[in-house]
């Protein structure tokens, strides 16, 4: 006679997929769904630092400050500006354009922070507020009464042309 096979044991079920890669799949899901959202976030903040810098009142306030005798006298030559100013730049409906922006200032002899606040109405620019703080406290105004007067000056300029600039004596 002969003997029935044998029953089969009961097996353990293996294991699903995620129980056997988890260690690799958990941080890599978490810097696949991270990574492009903190490339978004510095990519705004980057973009947001370069229309800063080329903002009309930036500019100008760079362009005022590296004419200012007193100034250039403190921080030395050249005025470097922080990668990052802190502000806010808004346009509204009507075309009006409010730029207020800190950035720190350098130089190879100190340090000073800017201030600048620049209003476009009609497509003219008035500069309201622009000026250093020294590392002392020292003020530099860069305001000027008339603005489309002080944009085609440089007194640091004139005075170097002069021949009697402090500076270079």
């Amino acid at each position: 006679m002969h003997l029935p096979p044998p029953i089969p044991g009961h097996r353990a079920a293996s294991p699903g997929w995620w129980r056997r890669h988890w260690r690799w799949a958990m941080p890599l899901s978490v810097v696949l769904l991270l990574g492009p959202l903190c490339g978004m976030i510095a990519w705004s903040v980057l973009r947001w630092s370069e229309a800063a810098h080329e903002s009309p009142p930036m500019r100008e306030a760079m362009r005022r400050a590296g004419c200012s005798i007193e100034l250039v006298r403190v921080l030395g030559e050249p005025l470097r500006a922080d990668a990052m100013p802190l502000g806010s730049m808004q346009t509204a409906y009507d075309g009006r354009r409010d730029v207020a922006l800190t950035v720190a200032l350098g130089g190879p002899q100190g340090q000073g922070r800017l201030f600048v606040t620049g209003i476009r109405r009609d497509d003219v620019w008035d500069y309201p507020v622009m000026y250093v703080l020294g590392e002392d406290k020292q003020t530099f105004d860069l305001t000027a009464l008339d603005d489309a007067e002080a944009a085609g000056e440089c007194a640091l300029q004139a005075c170097r042309e002069r021949g009697d600039c402090p500076l270079t004596l």
